[in-house]
């Protein structure tokens, strides 16, 4: 199993941050350009069953989330190649009030290496490109 960890500061309230992700999780094709868009299938307690349409497949995808802990959840589902999980926390910077961390840590495995291969190339800029989004629109909410 591949796995990488991405994090960033971000200077907002922590209700703006888990707003932007909220934001984030219903419509994923505004913070990311590598998202062409997306539908939520199916809504339950605390989570979602959504399908984004990404250049070369359309991807199934089990979120749950708690704003208690600050963690968010997506796992694949159904993919004929693929198995992955994203995790996001949010969690009070250590050391400087008011600037919360917001950490993303992927794991996948394929059984495919042409997709391995295009997830270790594309991983770093799809991953940060969401987080510095998410970033942006929580420091713009808290301004």
């Amino acid at each position: 199993m591949s796995e990488q960890s991405f994090r960033c500061e971000v200077q907002a309230t922590y209700d703006h941050l888990w707003s932007a992700l909220m934001e984030e999780l219903e419509h994923p094709e505004r913070f990311n350009q590598g998202i062409l868009k997306s539908r939520i299938l199916e809504r339950f307690n605390r989570g979602v069953l959504r399908v984004v349409s990404v250049p070369d497949a359309d991807v199934r995808e089990r979120i749950t989330f708690d704003d208690e802990k600050g963690t968010i959840s997506s796992q694949l589902v159904g993919h004929p190649v693929l198995v992955g999980v994203i995790e996001k926390k949010v969690y009070p910077h250590p050391s400087s009030q008011g600037i919360f961390i917001l950490e993303s840590h992927i794991e996948w495995e394929s059984i495919n290496e042409k997709v391995d291969q295009m997830i270790r190339r594309n991983v770093e800029r799809f991953v940060t490109q969401s987080l510095r989004s998410v970033q942006a629109t929580a420091e713009a909410k808290s301004r």
